[in-house]
């Protein structure tokens, strides 16, 4: 049975690999910018803001002075309730004295978005930034299997964001599942996993451990039945910030309905 279904799911993924491998496309905006010292060129990274409404933005900033409400966006030329609800989200407000801004002012970054079909190659770092950004906007199930889901104490440690993240989801009404690897032979490892699990169970978070007789090495993410990440990154430190990784994000709701399937098999 098991095998049958992974050779359902390679021969899968060798035919939308054959059809279409990207890099990065759609972007669109995660963080927030300053509205009163964003520069025409930052503000046109925005949703529905081009060149024209970026430069008006700054053309009223410059007439009227610094925005004191968003809902002020309303009273620049082609903005109305539509595109201010688009990019309500992403700006922050300082009322204070305009100034230039560089690049390094600005802390977002560039989430990837997909259509149907699309594939997208998550190198090495590009991995993390993408998966928080879809955990963050999953609306009903989030499926996980991973060989290691590794967590530290420490300021900034990756893993334990997604952690965090996943709670967050499961709060917010997401049904979160993850299939962990349970080692017949690595104490160590069964350690950090059977750590996380406890973490995560006390949310309501649904965690299986595979059977000792057998190696679960894949590393598997399926966010909404339609995203599904696949590849080579553990959940650890140094596969998300150091090492040399390469995984897929998959915009196939056939596969992801496969890949969900086959988790259902690993417990």
């Amino acid at each position: 049975m098991k095998d049958t279904v992974t050779k359902k799911i390679c021969c899968l993924l060798f035919i939308v690999l054959l059809l279409a491998v990207r890099p990065e496309t759609a972007p669109a905006l995660t963080g927030r910018i300053n509205i009163n010292t964003a520069s025409a060129q930052q503000l046109q990274e925005l949703p529905y803001i081009g060149e024209k409404r970026a430069q008006a933005i700054v053309a009223y900033r410059q007439s009227h002075g610094p925005f004191h409400s968003l809902d002020q966006l309303v009273d620049v030329a082609d903005i109305g309730e539509k595109s201010l609800e688009a990019i309500k989200s992403y700006l922050a407000l300082d009322t204070g004295s305009p100034r230039e801004t560089s690049p390094s002012d600005v802390t977002f970054h560039k989430k990837i978005s997909t259509g149907p079909g699309d594939i997208i190659v998550l190198a090495d770092g590009k991995y993390f930034p993408t998966l928080v950004d879809y955990l963050k906007t999953a609306e009903h199930s989030i499926d996980m299997t991973m060989f290691l889901f590794k967590t530290t104490s420490s300021p900034g440690n990756k893993p334990a964001i997604l952690v965090n993240e996943l709670i967050a989801a499961r709060k917010k009404g997401v049904d979160v599942r993850l299939v962990l690897e349970n080692s017949g032979y690595d104490e160590s490892l069964n350690k950090e996993n059977e750590s996380v699990a406890r973490k995560l169970r006390k949310y309501n978070i649904r965690v299986f451990f595979d059977s000792p007789d057998t190696t679960t090495h894949a590393k598997i993410v399926v966010i909404d039945r339609r995203y599904s990440f696949i590849g080579s990154h553990n959940l650890t430190h140094s596969a998300l910030a150091y090492n040399h990784e390469a995984s897929l994000l998959i915009d196939n709701s056939d596969l992801a309905a496969q890949l969900t399937a086959y988790m259902d098999t690993l417990h």
